[in-house]
């Protein structure tokens, strides 16, 4: 069972779907790409492996939480991007700012190269910041 925002215009689900399945679909490593609100619901999904999406959907919102709290005590402001590496892959979490805001996630294989997902991440977020 899959839990939405209910407070989102359906175009705006739909202008995410597309902007992951046209976008973000293509990255070599890419284990799943999640839109998610900033209280953690699920907007849009790429899923190839075997996460629970209402959990890693919940944790991106903690995350970026926690990481713009750190921000805050070092007197940094605006996160723009959070990026949790191992040794098993990569987890990367930007913020979008559009009239839905929202944050953007990517679990990377070990395969996958950080700077074309990086880039990646930026061209789904020009294209999330489109749809309103």
């Amino acid at each position: 069972m899959k839990f939405r925002s209910p407070q989102l215009p359906a175009h705006v689900v739909l202008g995410a779907q597309t902007a992951l399945d046209e976008l973000a679909a293509p990255l070599a490593g890419l284990r799943t790409a999640l839109v998610v609100t900033p209280d953690g619901f699920e907007i849009a999904q790429i899923q190839r492996s075997s996460l629970n999406i209402a959990k890693l959907a919940a944790m991106t919102s903690s995350l970026m939480a926690m990481a713009r709290a750190v921000g805050g005590e070092l007197a940094f402001t605006d996160c723009r991007r959070l990026v949790f590496d191992a040794e098993q892959g990569t987890v990367v979490v930007q913020p979008v700012a559009a009239a839905f805001p929202s944050l953007l996630c990517f679990v990377l294989g070990p395969d996958a190269t950080l700077g074309r997902a990086l880039w990646t991440m930026g061209e789904v977020v020009t294209a999330l910041r489109k749809v309103g």
